[in-house]
Formats: structure tokens, sequence, C-alpha cells
């Protein structure tokens, strides 16, 4: 909670002192997509590891500087819920179901395509910072769990702007929270893919009717 707090008490300071920029509030859902879910041990010891596809939203404030091009810094809480299975031979030996809470900053470039009044439409993209807010979970089975600090990864997508409303849809490619291994030997993971839509409201531009 203190580095969300810190995230977005810099995040205002910046905009405050930036002839171009906007500062506002946003949420999303987001869903893996499924493209990570089956792992295998090292050794090929029979087992392996199922990653089912995960669900979640995140919540915090969205700044932005720049006009035509420009640069948009986020500080999202991310809560997420995932469920995992060991199986031995297909058949599933364990199962548990993990909450995952993070800080997500995201830091965007971008250029807006079409641009009138009231409505934009916008390309972006850019790297992620992920801090792990979450405890370890449990072991289970055969397989350990060990917390990552910050995960890294890269965001890209496309925005509308209507009016004060920013709606964005992107596409994530981010590391794993967590290092899993089995019996002491770490498996072979993939990174997270996933896709997240999120709505903003921008209640403070300094950009606003500069056309």
């Amino acid at each position: 909670m203190k580095k969300l707090i810190l995230a977005a008490a810099f995040m205002m300071v910046s905009v405050a002192g930036f002839a171009q920029a906007s500062l506002g509030i946003k949420a999303g859902y987001k869903t893996s997509l499924g493209l990570d879910q089956n792992w295998q041990s090292v050794q090929g010891l029979g087992e392996s590891f199922r990653k089912d596809v995960s669900q979640g939203f995140n919540v915090g404030l969205m700044s932005r500087f720049g006009y035509r091009v420009y640069a948009q810094i986020e500080a999202l809480y991310s809560y997420q819920k995932t469920a995992y299975n060991a199986l031995d031979g297909g058949n599933v030996i364990a199962g548990e179901t993990f909450e995952e809470h993070s800080l997500e900053v995201p830091v965007m470039f971008g250029a807006k395509l079409v641009e009138t009044r009231n409505f934009n439409l916008r390309l972006m993209v850019g790297p992620t910072f992920c801090f792990n807010l979450g405890d370890t979970p449990a072991d289970f089975a055969s397989w350990d769990f060990n917390k990552r600090t910050v995960s890294f990864g890269l965001d890209c997508g496309i925005g509308v702007d209507i009016w004060v409303f920013a709606i964005d849809l992107r596409y994530k490619l981010l590391q794993q929270s967590y290092d899993y291994t089995f019996n002491s030997q770490a498996l072979n993971t993939s990174p997270i893919n996933a896709f997240e839509v999120s709505l903003g409201w921008k209640f403070f531009d300094t950009t606003k009717g500069r056309r």
C-alpha cells in the first residue's frame, strides 16, 4: 500500500508542474489468454503443472504528458485469481486457487492517429513494472512457489478518448509473478499473455480545448 501511495503522489506532483498534462482515474478488467497453461518439470519426472485461465481487475491513477505524441504513466492496484493444478500422467493430484495482489506501473508511449475536439484514436506501447504486494502461496504437492518482488513486461494496444473518458484495449506480455520448482528443479515456464480493457476519467486536463 505504501508503494501505491508514493506512486500516486509522484504522479500528481509531476502533472501539476507540466504544461501539457492530464490526470485521471481508471479501472479495468483483465484475463489471461490461456497460452501459458501447461508446464513440464525439467527432468520429465511424469508430473506437470497447469495454470488455468486467470481473471482480475485493476484500479488506480493515470497521467498523460504531451499532446499528439505523449507518455502515459499509471499506478494501478491489481488483483488476480488463478487456479493451479499438479498433474501426474494427465490426472490431477492436487489443486489450489491463489489470489495475487500487485502494484502495476505501465509506462506507455503513444501517438494520436485521429484527432478531433472530442474524439481521439491512439496507438500505444511501453514497458510495465509489476511489484508483488502479496505473500508467497503455500506450497502444495511437490511444487514450490518463490515470490518475485518485481516482474517486467510489455504492453501494447489501441485507445480512444471521448470527451473526458479514455477507453484502452491492451495486449500484455508479462513475466510470471513466481518462480516454480518441482522437487527443487525449476520449471520451464512461459510468460503471461493477457488481454485488458479499461475505462478512465480525466478530471484534470490542461490540453483540453487546444487544437
